[in-house]
């Protein structure tokens, strides 16, 4: 009982941070849409959304992981 409480906390908060960087890269991403900083932004945003893609995927391997 101990253990899945412990897992059910640390879900909690890998889902809290990641839900955090989340909201962080988002705020990134719109900012930068500047004029002049168009292909830089642009090749940025492409960056930011392998790193978000990359965390949805570990989430629902985490999700995956837990239901085993």
């Amino acid at each position: 009982m101990h253990e899945e409480f412990l897992q059910k906390k640390e879900g909690e908060s890998l889902k809290s941070d990641l839900g955090e960087l989340n909201l962080w890269i988002g705020d990134k991403k719109s900012g930068m849409c500047l004029e002049d900083w168009e292909e830089k932004g642009r090749q940025s945003e492409e960056y930011l959304l392998v790193i978000q893609y990359r965390l949805q995927h570990l989430m629902v391997q985490n999700k995956r992981s837990k239901s085993e």
